[in-house]
Formats: C-alpha cells, sequence, structure tokens
C-alpha cells in the first residue's frame, strides 16, 4: 500500500525556472493560466535535464500542473474520442481505455497533474517540434514509450529526451512516452516506493 505524505512544497513558474521552454497548453489554458508550472523540486530537474539536451534543443511543455476542472474536462474527451474511434466498443470497453490515459480527478489516486509533480512534453529546436510519433500508428501505439514499430529514427529523437528525463531524476510512464513525474503516486508505484510525497493540489500555493 502506498501512502501519500504531502511535504507542502509549493508551485514554480516554469518560464522563470526553465528559461527557454516553449510553454503550449493550450489557448483555452493560457488565457486562464498564462505559464505553467511544477513543484518546485521536480522544476529544479527539468531544469537540470535542460543541460542535458543537445545545443539548440529545448522542451516543449503541453500541460505541467493541471486543475481539477481540466482533470474532468480532459476524461471527457477522451470518452468521445475513443467511442468515435472505436463505435463497436461497449461503454464499460470504452471506459476501460481511457482509463489507461487519464488518472482520477479526485481522492488518493489523481492524476499526478494535479499534484504538481507530473509533466508532459516534448523536443523542440529551431521552434518546430522533434517528431516523435508516426502517421501510420494509432493513438496507443503512438503513445507506447517503447515502441518498436516506430522508424529508427523516431526512436533515435524519443531517446534523446528520455536520456535527458532519467539523468535528471524524473520517471516515465511507459503508456505515455511524453509523460514524466517524480514524487506523485504513481512515481512511486512505478518505483516501489511505499510514499509519495505529493497530494492534489486545489489551491495551489506558487512563488513568483
Amino acid at each position: 500500500m502506498i501512502t501519500i505524505r504531502e511535504c507542502g512544497e509549493p508551485l514554480v513558474d516554469l518560464k522563470k525556472t526553465c528559461p527557454g521552454v516553449v510553454i503550449r497548453l493550450g489557448k483555452k489554458r493560457l488565457r486562464r493560466e498564462k505559464t505553467a508550472y511544477l513543484r518546485k523540486t521536480v522544476a529544479n530537474m527539468l531544469h537540470k535535464a535542460q543541460g542535458y539536451l543537445p545545443q539548440g534543443v529545448n522542451f516543449t511543455i503541453g500541460d505541467a500542473w493541471r486543475p481539477q476542472y481540466i482533470q474532468e474536462e480532459i476524461f471527457d474527451e477522451f470518452i468521445a474520442r475513443f467511442s468515435k474511434t472505436h463505435p463497436k466498443w461497449s461503454k464499460q470497453r470504452v471506459l476501460q481505455e481511457v482509463n489507461k490515459y487519464v488518472a482520477d480527478s479526485k481522492g488518493k489516486w489523481a492524476s499526478g497533474h494535479m499534484t504538481g509533480g507530473a509533466v508532459d512534453l516534448r523536443l523542440i529546436k529551431n521552434g518546430r517540434k522533434v517528431p516523435m510519433k508516426s502517421s501510420k500508428l494509432n493513438y496507443q501505439e503512438n503513445a507506447l514509450s517503447h515502441q518498436s514499430k516506430l522508424p529508427a529514427y523516431l526512436r533515435r529523437n524519443r531517446q534523446v529526451m528520455f536520456a535527458a528525463l532519467t539523468k535528471a531524476g524524473l520517471s516515465n510512464y511507459p503508456k505515455e512516452y511524453w509523460h514524466w513525474s517524480y514524487g506523485d503516486i504513481q512515481w512511486a508505484r512505478r518505483l516501489g516506493k511505499k510514499t509519495a510525497i505529493y497530494g492534489a493540489i486545489n489551491n495551489p500555493k506558487i512563488i513568483t
């Protein structure tokens, strides 16, 4: 059994902690949030990982700390996506698939994004995303961190990102190559730890 012992660490602004990262939360999010936040330790790890990237390459952030209402919206969006893509699936089958990619919005197993311990990212070079997925594969196939069906150059691109983040101390969720975390309950489960240090944050304390 994994317990959560919230350490109370604040969130920090990634634009300030990790200069050069590109924040791409989406227009809807940025109208409200303006930037992206992570727990201080995780942000420092990300900054450290920046130093392990090749010259001219940086991270683009698709998501970091996430409020509860966004988690609930994402859940509904995935239900709609998989229902449309697999019209013959039962509601239960759709839900089983969604649960692989979208965590709860409440309780002990709430999304790592809601804790500020998780980040979704990719690489960017000269203002353009470094390619890491194939148009010949479906969402679930592309999402796998280690996908042998990908061309070698795409696997190499992923490995550049994986090597930097792993060396900095972050842990990958193997069903999503872009999702990395530290300190949340899923991180604890992946690493066989008994205690997570970050729980969900609903009223964030942010260092400006």
